[in-house]
């Protein structure tokens, strides 16, 4: 009898250490699993297929089970992949990666990442079809449950715009440049792709999504945004400086928002960078709102020209810095409910001095970056922004543009 019940209490100590034993690994059911949904049908597919190179070199060195799924649509010339199709990437973290050796040195090739991928047929049709995104984006987490998701998009993208024209494209660019998706029409596919809320950050490898109209609108899809206020670079995010990062439970935005500012000032790049929180953008539109119906007056002899903007070419004024617009409506003061608000949303952010790393003409002041831009309806700065702002984009209402006296 004692022989049984000291084995029993062996067991049971055993158990409460097993966190301890080296090699532990994850149950099948995983913590986190990141999804990349990278619509590549376009001039951007050999920079967005040498991401995934870097995201697989970064999850190489993973010391535990993590999970990569890809959703990819290539464009016609592509080498490797003919349709679109979902990749799968389990690490065992002891150095194999679907059962095969991590691949380094010379072997570390995209040819070979994608070889070495696990193929899932993906729903065909448009790329940014609401349909056909949710469609895959369910594919995905069935391949790789999980109890948490974080989510990459990468394509062309300009914003909170609709698609208006050739070089106007919201998010997404599924070979003709009409096939795209809105910010609302994303917001709530994602809202329906995650019923369960636990799509636990979005990142937006593409250009111009850090504005308030994007964070206000994904408030209910995703916990955090990390997104670029302006047009990003071709090259992307340098994946394999910070992609195991993900993984872990409280996620280091500023490491992402650094490390992406490093690689573009190597690349004599530019760059503005922020995490926002967009469960918090409910109280800066409240801030907001109280500032500029406090306002009215000013507003309509504001020199937006001399506030900090984020577009460059027919983009020029789609965006103000958030903080310095409210600041020159005081007179250079930034009210506190308008500061608060935005130290609870961004929590991280970093850009490069546009003096000595403008884009073109377009330079941003890092005294006057706040994290996020807005746009400033109402001033005949483009008609046609100003009919679709009005129809179609909450933040214009939450913010107050609405009860603004024209």
């Amino acid at each position: 009898m004692k022989k049984v019940l000291l084995y029993i209490v062996s067991l049971l100590i055993l158990g409460a250490c097993s966190d301890e034993i080296p090699g532990y690994h994850q149950s099948l059911r995983a913590k986190r699993v990141i999804l990349a949904y990278l619509v590549a049908n376009n001039n951007l597919d050999n920079y967005i297929m040498k991401n995934v190179q870097w995201m697989y070199q970064s999850l190489s060195t993973a010391q535990d089970t993590c999970t990569l799924v890809v959703y990819y649509k290539p464009y016609s010339s592509n080498k490797y992949l003919e349709t679109a199709e979902i990749l799968e990437f389990q690490t065992d973290g002891y150095g194999k990666i679907n059962g095969q050796e991590v691949l380094t040195g010379s072997s570390l090739t995209t040819e070979n990442v994608i070889a070495q991928a696990k193929h899932h047929q993906a729903r065909l049709g448009i790329a940014t079809d609401p349909d056909i995104m949710k469609e895959n984006l369910r594919m995905m987490q069935d391949i790789a449950p999980a109890e948490s998701y974080g989510l990459i998009f990468g394509s062309h993208a300009s914003g909170w715009f609709p698609f208006l024209n050739a070089l106007s494209r919201s998010f997404g660019q599924d070979g003709d440049e009409n096939n795209t998706i809105d910010i609302p029409r994303l917001a709530t596919t994602l809202e329906q792709s995650f019923p369960s809320g636990n799509l636990e950050f979005t990142l937006f490898d593409a250009c111009m999504m850090g504005t308030a109209e994007v964070f206000y609108e994904l408030r209910n899809a995703t916990r955090y945004c990390v997104a670029s206020a302006m047009e990003t670079p071709a090259l992307g995010f340098p994946y394999d400086r910070f992609f195991i990062d993900l993984y872990k439970d409280v996620i280091d935005y500023s490491k992402i928002c650094s490390e992406t500012i490093q690689f573009n000032k190597e690349n004599n790049s530019w760059g503005t960078y922020a995490a926002v929180d967009c469960t918090a953008m409910g109280e800066v539109a409240q801030a907001i709102q109280s500032e500029l119906l406090s306002h009215q007056s000013e507003l309509q002899t504001l020199d937006y020209t001399q506030v900090q903007q984020y577009g460059y070419g027919q983009y020029k004024y789609f965006s103000f810095d958030v903080v310095d617009f409210i600041s020159q409506l005081n007179g250079g003061v930034v009210p506190a409910n308008v500061q608060n608000s935005m130290d609870k949303a961004v929590i991280a952010k970093d850009c490069l001095d546009g003096e000595e790393y403008p884009l073109m003409t377009l330079r941003i002041d890092p005294e006057r970056f706040c994290g996020m831009g807005m746009y400033f309806p109402g001033r005949n700065i483009s008609y046609t922004w100003d009919r679709y702002y009005q129809s179609s984009i909450a933040w214009y209402n939450a913010a107050g543009w609405d009860k603004i006296q024209p």
